[in-house]
C-alpha cells in the first residue's frame, strides 16, 4: 500500500485484525502504540534535497500529525544493507510512532493519502517497512 497500490483490508467480523489486540492492557481499547521502521531508496538526485523528497516529507508529516503520531528519528544510510542474501543500497531509515494500531489505520481517511501515494510512486525505488512493538523503542547501546 505504501508504494501506491490500492489495498482493501478485510477483517474478521466482530473480531478484527489480530494486531488490534496486541499490547492491550486496557479492555475494549485498541492496541497500544507501536513503531514502524521504514528503509527507503529514493530516485537518483531526490534525497535529501530534491523537491519531490521535500514535498513528500511535508505531506507525510501532515498525515502522521493528523493521528497524533510522531516521526521519532531519521537516519541517512551510507552503504548497503544485506537483504535476503544480496546487498540493497538504501538512502534513509525513518522511525514512526503511532499511539495505536487504530490511529495508524485512520490515516486512510486523511485527504492527503492519495497525494502521499502518488508522490511515493514517483520518489521511492525500493522500500522495506517493519512494524515493531512500540512498547520497546530502539535503544542505543554504547
Amino acid at each position: 500500500a505504501w508504494i501506491g497500490a490500492d489495498v482493501i483490508k478485510v477483517e474478521r467480523p466482530g473480531v478484527g485484525d489480530a494486531t488490534r489486540g496486541q499490547l492491550r492492557d486496557i479492555p475494549d481499547v485498541d492496541s497500544l502504540y507501536f513503531t514502524m521502521l521504514n528503509q527507503n531508496r529514493y530516485k537518483q538526485g531526490e534525497y535529501p534535497n530534491g523537491d519531490l523528497y521535500k514535498k513528500w516529507r511535508l505531506v507525510n508529516k501532515t498525515m502522521i500529525d493528523s493521528v497524533d503520531g510522531k516521526i521519532i528519528w531519521t537516519l541517512s544510510v551510507k552503504g548497503q544493507v544485506l537483504i535476503n542474501g544480496h546487498l540493497e543500497p538504501l538512502d534513509e531509515m525513518l522511525a514512526y510512532w503511532y499511539p495505536s494500531h487504530g490511529a495508524f489505520l485512520d490515516m486512510i481517511k486523511n485527504p492527503k493519502r492519495i497525494e502521499n501515494f502518488e508522490i511515493r510512486k514517483e520518489l521511492i525505488e525500493y522500500a522495506v517497512i517493519h512494524r515493531c512493538d512500540g512498547n520497546n523503542p530502539p535503544k542505543l547501546h554504547t
